[in-house]
């Protein structure tokens, strides 16, 4: 008889994801499904980024900076694109959990890949830890997001 615990949890990608620990948090003032309307249909900084600033939640939400860490072996840009939408689609699966703004920052041959994540629950989930990319980034938790206010 098989163990049915195993098939707790979604696959995205052929991988299985477990959201048990998301799935239990409380409730939260801040709704990601409405922070990922504001910022696809309203410009940056006059309108997402203060709507952003008023209604996070630093109870039930974390930020983080990923600064990717071999920009060194960026060679042109549209191969950097590249390599994000493979971390964005490998990212797919914690969409319920997660939004992601990623930046490609510099000239054609000399650019940087930087990106802001904001995540529901304290720290880096684990279901973005065991996204193989997560691995290939530095993660810099944001403890104070109105500090940051500039570089967001």
């Amino acid at each position: 008889e098989e163990d049915d615990d195993d098939d707790e949890g979604e696959y995205h990608l052929g991988v299985q994801i477990n959201f048990a620990d998301l799935e239990m948090l409380p409730p939260s003032t801040l709704s990601l499904d409405t922070l990922k309307r504001e910022y696809s249909n309203n410009d940056t900084r006059t309108r997402s980024a203060p709507w952003f600033f008023q209604n996070f939640d630093q109870e039930s939400y974390s930020c983080f900076w990923a600064n990717y860490k071999y920009n060194e072996e960026n060679q042109r840009q549209f191969m950097t694109a590249n390599l994000c939408r493979g971390w964005f689609q490998r990212m797919e699966g914690n969409r319920k959990y997660a939004f992601g703004v990623a930046l490609i920052i510099g000239e054609d041959r000399v650019h940087e890949l930087t990106s802001f994540w904001v995540f529901r629950g304290k720290g880096l989930p684990k279901c973005v830890a065991d996204v193989d990319d997560s691995e290939l980034f530095e993660w810099i938790e944001i403890n104070d997001i109105n500090a940051e206010k500039e570089k967001i």
